[in-house]
């Protein structure tokens, strides 16, 4: 059934019959203006729009004295029915055009201001033909089709519409349009239109089927990267380019009919697709690639770094890379052929499945097993604690650290191969030995039997925590072999009663510190985690010294006085001041380089001592040991102070990392820190400077290094964080996560990690 379409729009068919007029004369005062007040005048005319062959009314004043009506497109019209002077009608000839109506008159012209416009009936009655090649000729059959402008063909999902304008036509009339139709056009209803800004779009009943190149596709089961594809079919002129199933165009060639190409070195499984200038994608072959098979691993045990392994198997040229248990990053074969390849082992592979890539992308595994340390026997069998003993067996040389049971954990260097002597820690406990690899694997030894030693030794550890300035009591035996106890290599006073120690702990103790027990016959040490006293106060004068008028008595403050002051440290005078205090700081040469000039009634006052005043302060005279020389008048000085609070933050990683597309830092993972020191409830800081623009989104996130996976507690991950510094609070759950999965990967996107501390 044919349709038709009103390029206006059918909702004008609804609105007022009449449209208004705004008329123009030129008979000066000869013929009112006014509507229905005499004079000749134009008040509405309609309908607009209005078929062609139908009849047009026009409404005003005096419009019995119109002579002729002009219509754009056609000769003027004199045949006019007058209704009434204040009505007359006119039938529209079929060649009328759009645009302005002009009346005229005796004493001149009336010209509307509003266009008159046409309900114009335009249909696409048929397609001939309904399948067609591109490139071919289509006819489109309708009426009216002399208005229009251009003819719209569907297109790929995305792309835009394929069009042909009027300036192409082959033909073109009020009932055909000739055309050749576009490479890029696919199947479905073509449109027609009149090419303005806003298109009246006309759409067709009928599908247009636009022919594609057709094949059968091949099964290339077996394929690999060289082997020559030929596709027969229909219509394969059509083609314009040949897609594998990564997505990447090979050259082809069309031959006697047929597609021709040959299959890239790196092809993959999967479809693949010839495209026509459309874009529609053809299957022309289904891909199944070659894996190598019958895989050998040569030898397959006893592995050592730099060792060179040796693959066997059949298709082993499909290898591009090899990834080692425990390496992050792929290995490239050193040799590679068809039956087999050679790669030197690295040094932190560890035993279990190689990974073999292939150029198709897939991938192969065979086992590999390490070298592994293994202890014969220990001299002595029973070890005393802090006493020497030796391990005896073969690959010694690759342990880098003992664990003893009880969790002491001991890093050893330079070990030989077949025998090592080391110290028993003094809190080892007897049982099985952990010998831990460079690799990260660990083997495990015989037990050793730990006797308790012959020295002076603790018994009964400290109970709960220890803190710089606090008291350290231990039960220990062996007492009257003490002779001395040492905190961080210096000695200290202690008290030993009923067998047991009594030490205060120096301020400077933090973590990490050391005790140790000096006997007679040798000498035992502790290690502790020890709270250090963040407040730090060292006074430099207690004796009060009244400062009269920029004479005797001076203060003299010593370069040994000022040692291993930090910067940001205060310099505190305690003081009672009367009016017009003042008090000069100068160098060991005299030199002010600063006026403290205290009110009347203050109790303190205070210089920051910057780097430029350390380095100021730092200069010899030559003969004294004077950093700093004090004078002035009206104060007494009563004391003086240096104070300064230490950081509990450790650096753990330090340095410039970008990370821009969720990237991952490794550098505390895989045993490159030590987790296993780290107890829960401690803050983990990450410090960055974002590089997206201010107000623009960036984050940070931690993960654990197998497989960057989300941390057993959840997820980690800060967006924006204030100030660029982002803070983790690790329970004791996720430091265990972090242990047993190879530590942390930090990741994220949108900055610079500059560092990373625990506190």
């Amino acid at each position: 059934m044919k349709k038709f379409f009103s390029i206006s729009g059918l909702l004008a068919l609804f609105m007022l019959l009449l449209s208004p007029a705004v008329t123009s004369c030129d008979d000066g005062d000869k013929y009112s203006t006014e509507q229905y007040k005499g004079g000749v005048s134009l008040n509405v005319f309609g309908p607009s729009p209005v078929a062609r062959g139908g009849e047009l009314r026009f409404l005003g004043s005096g419009l019995d004295k119109i002579t002729k009506i002009s219509v754009p497109g056609c000769d003027d019209i004199t045949d006019i029915t007058v209704v009434n002077a204040n009505e007359i009608r006119i039938i529209v000839p079929q060649t009328a055009e759009p645009g302005t109506v002009t009346l005229h008159h005796a004493g001149g012209t009336i010209e509307t201001k509003t266009l008159l416009t046409f309900l114009e009936p335009i249909g696409i009655e048929s397609l001939d033909p309904v399948r067609v090649k591109p490139g071919n000729e289509l006819t489109i059959n309708g009426e009216y089709l002399n208005l229009i402008s251009e003819v719209c063909f569907a297109f790929v999902e995305g792309g835009d519409s394929v069009n042909v304008f009027a300036e192409d036509f082959l033909a073109h009339d009020r009932k055909h349009i000739k055309l050749v139709v576009p490479e890029e056009a696919v199947s479905g209803a073509i449109y027609v239109s009149d090419a303005k800004e806003m298109p009246n779009m006309i759409k067709s009943e009928t599908q247009l089927d636009v022919v594609l190149p057709s094949c059968t596709p091949l099964d290339l089961t077996a394929a690999k990267g060289g082997d020559k594809v030929v596709v027969a079919g229909s219509d394969l002129d059509l083609v314009r380019s040949v897609l594998m199933p990564d997505g990447s165009e090979v050259e082809f060639s069309l031959v006697e009919g047929k597609i021709e190409f040959v299959l890239p070195a790196d092809v993959s499984d999967g479809t693949i697709v010839m495209i026509p200038a459309s874009g529609v994608k053809v299957a022309c072959a289904n891909i199944g690639v070659v894996v190598p098979t019958e895989l050998e691993a040569v030898p397959a045990e006893g592995l050592r770094a730099d060792d060179i392994l040796k693959i066997k198997g059949v298709n082993m040229d499909q290898v591009v890379s090899l990834v080692f248990p425990g390496v992050a990053d792929a290995v490239e074969p050193a040799t590679v052929s068809a039956t087999e390849l050679t790669v030197a082992f690295p040094v932190a592979a560890q035993s279990g499945n190689l990974v073999l890539n292939l150029r198709s992308g897939k991938t192969v595994e065979v086992a590999v097993s390490t070298a592994k340390p293994e202890v014969q026997l220990y001299e002595p069998a029973e070890v005393p604690a802090a006493a020497e003993f030796t391990m005896k067996g073969r690959n010694l040389d690759l342990i880098v650290a003992v664990e003893f049971a009880g969790g002491v954990k001991v890093d050893v260097a330079a070990v030989p191969a077949t025998e090592y002597t080391m110290t028993a820690p003094a809190t080892a406990e007897s049982g099985v030995v952990k010998l831990h690899m460079a690799n990260g694997e660990v083997a495990e030894a015989p037990a050793l039997t730990i006797k308790a030693p012959e020295c002076a030794y603790i018994t009964e550890q400290p109970e709960g925590e220890l803190t710089a300035y606090g008291m350290f009591v231990a039960a220990i035996a062996n007492e009257d072999k003490l002779t001395e106890v040492k905190v961080n290599g210096a000695p200290v006073n202690f008290i030993v009663n009923d067998s047991r120690l009594y030490v205060t702990l120096p301020g400077t103790c933090g973590k990490n510190t050391v005790v140790t027990l000096v006997s007679s016959n040798g000498e035992i040490s502790y290690t502790y985690d020890v709270i250090p006293a963040t407040h730090q106060e060292r006074v430099l004068l207690s004796t009060p010294v009244t400062i009269g008028n920029w004479d005797d008595p001076r203060i003299y403050i010593t370069h040994e006085q000022l040692a291993d002051v930090p910067v940001g440290s205060k310099l505190i005078f305690y003081i009672e001041p009367a009016d017009g205090a003042q008090l000069q700081l100068n160098d060991s040469g005299w030199a002010q380089f600063a006026m403290l000039e205290p009110a009347a009634g203050a109790t303190q006052a205070e210089l920051v001592l910057t780097q430029e005043a350390l380095d100021a302060f730092a200069k010899q005279d030559g003969w004294s040991d004077n950093a700093i020389i004090v004078q002035g008048q009206n104060c007494t000085v009563n004391k003086i102070t240096i104070e300064w609070e230490i950081s509990l933050e450790e650096v753990i990683w330090q340095g410039e990392w970008t990370n821009d597309g969720w990237g991952g830092n490794q550098d505390l993972a895989w045993g490159a820190f030590d987790w296993s020191a780290v107890k829960g409830g401690i803050t983990l800081r990450l410090y960055c400077i974002p590089i997206v623009a201010d107000g623009e989104w960036w984050c940070t996130d931690i993960r654990v290094g197998d497989g960057w996976n989300a941390l057993v507690s959840g997820a980690h991950q800060l967006d924006s964080p204030a100030g660029g510094v982002a803070e983790y609070v690790l329970s004791q759950e996720d430091v265990d996560d972090l242990v047993a999965r190879n530590g942390l990967v930090i990741t994220g996107t949108g900055y610079t990690l500059t560092k990373v501390t625990i506190e």
